[in-house]
């Protein structure tokens, strides 16, 4: 026999299906919603239902019944198309079955006259399933089918008898009540988008170097690790290069940290000046940055290491009044099929560090002069 804990478990699962497909909190959120309303919804109209049935008033326990099974139904389209799930098409089956089921309580008057009590609902549904603009048309077009209704001469429309206070006091409140859905609806979708842009912001921000505004070492282990990947799958070249400042800490010792730090924004943009378009830089730390070479082999790589560092070498970088030459060394490395990103940044670490001992200014180990880019 199942526990309250076991019970609780599969109604959370049930209640939650259709949410793992989707990434965006704000779908995730109404996905969850919709499980919640249609599972509410759809047991408290088979029990109406089956009361009215029980009680001989079989038009409206047919209308409670039909409504029942529409909300079932929104409850397991996703598991019909579990691949392509549609949250909206669940949104649109909620949203209809409760317009035409409050329609036909206010005809009819359900319970005793109670049915116009319930169209209550139908403003922050339609608001929350809809948005703002969605929610208001929907609702809009019921409170023109509810005058329709109950204030048709004679009351043809009607099968119930209501006052005319009855019948304006509600619309009165339906009214305010679409009012204050309708802000309520902006202000938490204005929150959403707030916090949506704060993420991002704050992701970004995580991914990139906040001294040269480029990617950040984080960033550029996720885009090895994705182009390792289509190496594998390709069977392609990929290459790395690890630039080193030649006497970094003679600049920070002579001229300051405000003024090594300048060195480091200028040389990035000269880094992103020269290098291809399908190329990536990232500050790796300190004085380092790392180069990824999508598709390019070993000798080619070499090629773009030589002009880099031409270029670093043939410009002169001045702030103020003090003018300084910078040269780099760098160390190339290759990632394919045989060897990892691992064992390829180690490579180039290795040959950064040869490229030093060469007297640096240099790339290691030297290509052949007969690539072509």
């Amino acid at each position: 026999m199942l526990n309250k804990q076991q019970i609780k478990k599969a109604l959370l699962e049930y209640l939650n299906s259709g949410t793992e497909h989707c990434d965006d909190p704000e779908k995730r959120h109404k996905i969850l919603i919709i499980n919640w309303f249609g599972f509410v919804g759809f047991f408290i109209t088979i029990l109406l239902g089956l009361n009215a049935y029980f009680e001989d008033n079989g038009q409206l326990a047919f209308a409670l019944l039909t409504s029942s099974l529409l909300f079932f139904l929104s409850l397991q389209y996703h598991w019909l198309f579990l691949k392509k799930y549609r949250f909206k098409t669940s949104s649109n089956l909620i949203q209809v079955s409760l317009l035409c089921l409050m329609l036909y309580l206010v005809y009819s008057g359900g319970a005793n006259n109670t049915g116009p009590l319930w169209i209550f609902l139908v403003p922050p549904v339609m608001m929350f399933f809809g948005g703002l603009k969605g929610g208001t048309i929907n609702t809009l077009l019921f409170i023109v089918c509810y005058c329709i209704i109950m204030f048709y001469p004679d009351d043809q429309l009607l099968q119930a008898q209501y006052t005319y206070e009855f019948k304006t006091r509600v619309l009165y409140s339906l009214i305010t009540l679409t009012f204050l859905s309708g802000y309520y609806e902006h202000s938490r979708f204005q929150s959403y988008l707030h916090i949506t842009q704060l993420s991002q912001k704050f992701e970004l921000q995580a991914r990139r170097d906040h001294l040269t505004n480029i990617p950040n070492r984080r960033a550029m282990m996720e885009q090895l690790n994705y182009e390792y990947a289509r190496v594998i799958r390709n069977k392609t070249d990929m290459s790395i290069l690890l630039v080193d400042i030649d006497f970094f800490k003679q600049v920070n010792d002579q001229y300051g940290h405000e003024y090594g730090d300048k060195v480091l924004v200028k040389l990035a943009q000269l880094f992103l000046q020269t290098l291809r378009q399908q190329d990536m830089i990232s500050r790796w730390g300190g004085e380092e940055f790392l180069i990824l070479l999508p598709y390019t082999h070993f000798n080619d790589a070499y090629e773009v290491a030589e002009k880099i560092r031409k270029s670093i070498k043939e410009t002169k970088l001045k702030f103020n009044d003090i003018e300084l030459k910078i040269t780099v060394s760098i160390g190339v490395g290759q990632a394919d099929i045989q060897q990892s990103i691992d064992a390829a940044i180690n490579q180039a670490d290795v040959n950064l560090y040869q490229a030093k001992d060469n007297g640096r200014d240099c790339v290691w180990p030297k290509g052949s002069t007969n690539s072509v880019l």
